[in-house]
């Protein structure tokens, strides 16, 4: 697997170990994830990794001041996730429990990041963790994907498609009174 780095923030260009179970994010569509949370979202501002996997963007996160946790399920997939923080001295929180598990009594965040193992049923699961999910005013439910997957409208949220190759990053925009169009 190719080397995997940090591509923005105070741990910029440091390498990051994978555990064997990861499908890390690939850099451009982190790249781009993370050009595009920039212009609404700043430092100090809350995401949630769900199915956190490598931590490549939850860490990338912290490097960049978000305020994170990361939700993982696999033991050594965690277990190589505090040591990436560690070794990047970045901070982050890490909890070894299920994605949709945690959505149950997690508070509310401005952004929620979902990359699960594409072996799970997408559809259902992103369904799911939208009604679970507390997303502050103005929040987004971000939702990795491979392309052949197409996830649909979800009422009360604005629906934002973004493709990279052979990934796809489906934006769940929470919609409020002031951002509805009418």
């Amino acid at each position: 697997m190719p080397d995997l780095r940090i591509l923005g923030g105070s741990a910029k260009g440091r390498s990051l170990k994978i555990p064997s179970s990861a499908r890390p994010t690939p850099a451009r569509v982190r790249k781009s994830l993370f050009d595009l949370l920039e212009v609404h979202f700043g430092a100090g501002s809350s995401l949630l990794d769900l199915c956190a996997g490598s931590g490549a963007v939850g860490l990338e996160a912290a490097a960049r001041g978000f305020e994170v946790i990361m939700v993982e399920k696999n033991a050594t997939a965690a277990e190589t996730l505090e040591r990436n923080r560690r070794d990047l001295k970045v901070n982050a929180k890490i909890i070894k429990a299920d994605a949709l598990k945690f959505l149950e009594t997690a508070p509310s965040f401005d952004v929620i990041f979902l990359d699960p193992p594409y072996t799970q049923d997408l559809l259902e699961m992103t369904k799911k963790a939208l009604q679970l999910a507390k997303l502050e005013p103005d929040g987004v439910l971000i939702s990795q994907h491979p392309i052949q997957v197409k996830l649909p409208p979800i009422q009360g949220f604005r629906l934002e498609t973004r493709v990279y190759g052979s990934n796809v990053l489906s934006l769940y925009w929470l919609e409020t009174p002031e951002n509805t169009l009418d």
